[in-house]
């Protein structure tokens, strides 16, 4: 199936390695100039959008991956990165401001799961009218497995190995290996790591 790709800006860089396939209804939109869009070798694009409507920005999708859902950059000097082998399975990820999102690894996104380096609109100090909601980076570690529902909020960082439970709400730092769950997400057992397939119980 012949892979959608409408590029309306300037000097963008596109390069889609071989054995990227497109498997459902997924749209490639470039409207800003000067970015940068890599997906890497064996990729499947399924549903959804992928969306780049700034400048100077960088969507890096690595090898291997399983792509479903909404990748959206909508400010300058931005920054997506999604490790090999990643899938996700209707993840909206947005950068509505400068920073960066990073995926890592062989990591497992579910549906309807929400994650954003912004709050998108402004927070001000009633007596200044300074902004003390700035945008702050999102950092996801190798084999992360995230559940179906999750909102990963603004400078969270989730280390290697964790499990993160269905509509948990995930702020800050949670530690590699971990099992976390609930609203604010909270560790509730560590030590742990996760597997695709379903094995025996013993």
């Amino acid at each position: 199936m012949q892979i959608e790709i409408n590029d309306t800006g300037r000097g963008n860089r596109i390069e889609i390695a071989d054995g990227v396939s497109r498997t459902g209804n997924l749209r490639i939109v470039i409207t800003g100039n000067d970015n940068h869009l890599r997906i890497g070798a064996d990729t499947k694009l399924a549903s959804g959008l992928i969306e780049i409507r700034n400048h100077h920005s960088v969507i890096d999708i690595g090898t291997s991956c399983v792509i479903a859902g909404t990748l959206r950059l909508r400010a300058d000097a931005t920054r997506l990165e999604i490790g090999d082998e990643t899938t996700m399975m209707g993840a909206h990820i947005t950068l509505h401001e400068a920073g960066t999102i990073r995926l890592g690894r062989d990591c497992m996104l579910s549906g309807n799961i929400l994650m954003d380096v912004s709050d998108m609109h402004s927070i001000l100090e009633a007596e200044t009218g300074r902004r003390i909601n700035p945008p702050e980076d999102i950092e996801i570690g190798d084999h992360v497995w995230i559940a179906q529902g999750v909102q990963v909020l603004k400078g969270s960082r989730i280390g290697d190995n964790c499990v993160i439970g269905a509509r948990a709400l995930v702020r800050g730092d949670l530690p590699a290996g971990s099992l976390a769950a609930g609203s604010p997400a909270r560790v509730l057992r560590s030590g742990i790591t996760w597997d695709r397939q379903r094995l025996p119980w013993t």
